[in-house]
């Protein structure tokens, strides 16, 4: 019969037990925990996201340039100045107007204006019957180029241009979102890495710790040479070093992974853990190509800057516009008649102009203009050579996936193999049938190819990081 002292004690340390577990299990951190804490945190992440986010949104402005616009206009007229005629004049003309329309630009060059126009007009001391009275008109104005900017060349050439400078803005942006996270992703896996290193080089200082205690048994049962024992110590001694260097960098790891949480600390408490590598995320076709992101933001660079060249040959062109104006007009002493007697006579105003301009420094601006031709050509043949180096990067990043993959299993087998063969030696030695010597190569293989394991797993989830910037 248990006695209730000890009943409660097992009670006890039940409970204590499971608060510890419960500890242990709690202070593990995943990457989508680190991530998390990280956009809560951060101001460099933050302020990618923004960035990102702001340029997706103005994207689309180059838009604006060619879309319909409202607008108005207000003026007041105030003139004093002396009449030929002061009967019909006056001597001071007072008038107040207002216009509201639409005005559009077009893609294709031509423009216009649609307006409603109101004024009120005052002459003072005339012997007019009507002094003081009421306009009210709708007006439309077009403009149409027949030489520059025909058919909007000119128009089209620098909106492309803006869209072109709107989109590097947002693939710069995506960019160094992406380049942001991976860094922010590197950190959590190398301090992963620095952590297992750590382990490994603990763990083979333990083992190097048993072998020299069996070195110092056999020495002093007179089973061994002294050299053996030695030579062990060294290797207690080097594997000493070793943790201690990897104490460092796991320090150094810990204040960069705490450094995106806004802590100023080389201790991280938690173990991190990371997801099993996905072997299928390294299958890439080569036949299925993809852009890295910077290439892609060269070739933007190199489409806006030739539709620059081409908007600047366009401007050296002759200036030969029509423009058209019209109008209907309406005129009474009250607004809502002048508003009213609009369309009831043929009181019409017809304006059609044609404008001519050129620079007279001919030879200058012909030479102008086949410089920014052949400007605009450079950027053609620069983006058929960006294109070539893309599909060597492709090809490139294919190989290096397919090599890395096949890189990890060996390595993982390595260790396999390189464990049982200290261990199988340990235990030779152990029984006498091995040298110290021995026993020190194998092992020194085994922590060669923990690391080596290690490292090559850090390298690939880098690599895989990476394939974010291919689109």
């Amino acid at each position: 019969m248990k006695t209730l002292f000890q009943v409660v004690v097992y009670q006890l340390a039940f409970t204590i037990l499971m608060m510890t577990w419960s500890c242990q299990s709690s202070a593990q951190m995943t990457l989508d925990n680190y991530m998390n804490q990280v956009r809560k945190s951060d101001p460099s992440y933050q302020s990618s996201q923004l960035m990102k986010e702001g340029a997706q949104l103005t994207e689309q402005g180059a838009d604006l340039m060619t879309g319909l616009n409202l607008y108005s206009t207000l003026s007041s007229l105030s003139d004093g100045r002396p009449t030929v005629n002061l009967a019909a004049q006056g001597d001071k003309t007072v008038s107040n107007g207002f216009a509201v329309g639409l005005k559009q630009q077009s893609s294709i060059g031509a423009s216009w204006a649609l307006s409603q126009n109101f004024s009120y007009t005052k002459i003072s001391n005339s012997a007019l019957t009507t002094p003081e009275y009421y306009d009210s008109y709708p007006k439309l104005d077009v403009s149409i180029p027949l030489w520059r900017n025909l058919l909007g060349s000119e128009t089209k050439a620098t909106q492309l241009q803006a869209e072109s400078l709107l989109k590097l803005q947002k693939i710069n942006a995506d960019m160094s979102y992406i380049q942001k996270e991976s860094e922010i992703k590197e950190a959590f896996f190398n301090l992963a890495t620095q952590q297992k290193n750590y382990e490994i080089q603990k763990d083979s200082l333990g083992r190097a710790e048993k072998i020299l205690t069996w070195a110092e048994s056999r020495v002093s049962r007179n089973l061994s040479d002294k050299s053996d024992m030695y030579q062990t110590q060294a290797l207690t001694s080097a594997r000493r070093i070793e943790l201690m260097n990897a104490d460092v960098k796991l320090k150094e790891a810990a204040r960069l992974f705490n450094s995106y949480l806004g802590k100023s600390s080389d201790e991280v408490k938690e173990q991190l853990v990371v997801d099993e590598i996905d072997l299928k995320q390294l299958k890439l076709q080569k036949e299925k190509q993809k852009s890295r992101i910077d290439l892609l933001l060269q070739k933007e660079n190199l489409l806006s800057q030739q539709t620059n060249f081409q908007a600047q040959r366009e401007k050296n062109k002759p200036n030969l516009d029509l423009s058209i104006s019209y109008l209907k007009q309406g005129r009474d002493t009250t607004l809502s008649n002048a508003q009213a007697n609009t369309f009831k006579d043929n009181k019409d105003y017809l304006l059609v102009g044609l404008s001519f301009s050129m620079p007279l420094d001919v030879g200058t601006n012909s030479d102008a203009k086949e410089g920014y031709a052949k400007l605009a050509e450079s950027q053609v043949l620069a983006e058929k050579v960006r294109a070539r180096n893309e599909g060597l990067e492709w090809m490139k990043a294919v190989d290096q996936a397919e090599m890395l993959g096949q890189q990890l299993k060996i390595v993982r087998d390595l260790e396999v193999i390189q464990k049982n063969k200290a261990d199988l030696e340990r235990s030779k030695y152990n029984n006498g049938r091995s040298t110290t010597y021995q026993v020190l190569t194998f092992e020194q293989d085994y922590v060669n190819a923990r690391n080596q394991r290690i490292n090559l797993e850090l390298q690939l989830r880098k690599f895989i990081n990476s394939l974010e910037l291919y689109k």
